[in-house]
Formats: structure tokens, sequence, C-alpha cells
């Protein structure tokens, strides 16, 4: 049984694609839950624009399908994702760290910032070890290879999974679609979120690097808990930022 709502729900898509639609019965015995649980998830789904419900049954919506690519999501917000990894460059990394870089515009964003010599990266995203070529720290890059996803251009699967396993960082800048006090840090794809956890598995330091628009929200499959989180950084005022620093005292919150 799938325990949380967010796994539920990346399930409940996968269920519907191909598919005209599906009853919220059939839903409910696949998952083993009760009818009131699908409910709800079929409810928050709906609100999110994920899906369309009818007479008991439910539909795939268009907006579920569309996954922005790197370079539309790079446009949103661009200012505040430059000031978050302008900081993390100059604060939070130092010369001859071993970092682990994961696919999000945010974290790429620190390729373009001045960096200490000695430098070692390792990255799933195609994007980002592209942004550090020929950058003037002269960091020694290493892209795990594996299945390439067109459109997020990050590297997944058993190949990509082994690389991260198989290494160790000082630390890992990560990215998120979602940042929920409870949910803890959130994504959409499932496979790009088992090489992110492979990445947190190896580091001494998970790092987030999050803009405000990412807060209160919960995307579809949880990438860690805030257990896992050591730093997060942020533009966001501190009224979003109340309840995390309430619920979670040990992360280290940097408001830029």
């Amino acid at each position: 049984m799938l325990r949380s709502a967010p796994e539920r729900q990346h399930r409940i898509l996968e269920i519907l694609n191909g598919r005209e639609y599906a009853r919220n019965s059939d839903l409910a015995r696949h998952l083993k839950v009760t009818a009131m649980t699908i409910w709800r998830d079929l409810s928050e789904m709906e609100e999110k624009g994920l899906v369309r419900r009818s007479r008991g049954r439910v539909s795939r919506s268009d907006a579920s399908i569309i996954e922005p690519d790197f370079m539309t999501k790079a446009d949103v917000a661009s200012a505040a994702k430059s000031r978050i990894a302008a900081y993390a460059a100059r604060h939070l990394i130092c010369e001859g760290d071993s970092l682990a870089l994961d696919g999000g515009t945010t974290v790429a964003a620190i390729a373009r910032e001045t960096l200490p010599a000695g430098l070692t990266i390792l990255t799933n995203s195609l994007h980002t070890a592209r942004l550090f070529m020929n950058h003037p720290a002269r960091p020694a890059v290493y892209a795990s290879g594996g299945l390439l996803r067109e459109q997020s251009g990050t590297f997944i699967g058993r190949e990509a999974l082994t690389f991260f396993s198989r290494r160790r960082t000082v630390r890992y800048f990560l990215s998120a679609t979602g940042v929920d006090a409870e949910a803890g840090v959130t994504d959409l794809t499932l496979e790009d979120n088992e090489v992110k956890q492979a990445m947190a598995s190896g580091t001494r330091e998970v790092v987030l690097l999050a803009d405000r628009s990412k807060f209160g929200v919960t995307s579809l499959m949880r990438v860690l808990p805030w257990r896992r989180v050591h730093r997060l950084v942020t533009e966001a005022p501190s009224g979003l930022l109340k309840l995390i620093k309430l619920s979670h005292p040990h992360v280290q919150i940097h408001r830029v």
C-alpha cells in the first residue's frame, strides 16, 4: 500500500496514462485504500488541474501531461534564482569541495557564479554540465550518464543511480517543485526523484535551493523529508518560513 498522498497521486496518474478514464472504486481497490482516501486524493488532484472527475470516475487532464522544459522553468523567477545561486556560491562552496548538483534551474545557476578552485562537480544534468564548460574556475565535471529525459535534460535509470551510489560528496544542492512544512520536499517525476535520493544518500550535507514560488506547493512525489535537509537558501519572506522554522528547527535557513 502506498502510504503517502503524493505517492498515491503519482500512481493514479500512471494508471490513467493511455486510458479514457478509471472508476474511483477500481482505483481504491488497486491502491488498497478506502473510498474516502481516494476521494480526498482526487479532490486535491482536481484542484491542481491534474484530473477531471465525473460521476464516480476520473480522467487525466491535459495539464497533468505537460512538464515544463528546462528553458521554460529557467525563465520563471530568474532574478530570485540568481540571488539564491550567488549566495550559495559565496557562502556554501569552498576550495576543493566535491559537490552534487541536480537538474534544477536554480541549482544550475551556480555555474554562472564566481567559484573557488579545485572543485569536483557531479551531476545528472546535461544542461548543468554544459554550463560548466569553460568556467574560469576549471572544475572537474562528471556527468552520471544513463537514460536522458528530453523534457528535463537529466539522466535517470540504473546507470545514474549506480554512479551516485558509488561516490561521496561534501554537499548536495537540491532543487524542488514543492516545499511544504508538512509534506517536505516534493517533485513531479519518480525517476528524477530516485536519482535525487541517491545524491542525498552520498553527501555530508543537503542544501535546498528554492525561491518563494515553491512554498506551500506539494507536488506528486516526496523527494526528501525535512529531517534529511540541513540548509535552506531562499528569498521567501519570513512569513512563509515561520512554520518550517517551528516544525524543523534543525534546518539552517539562509534568507537572501
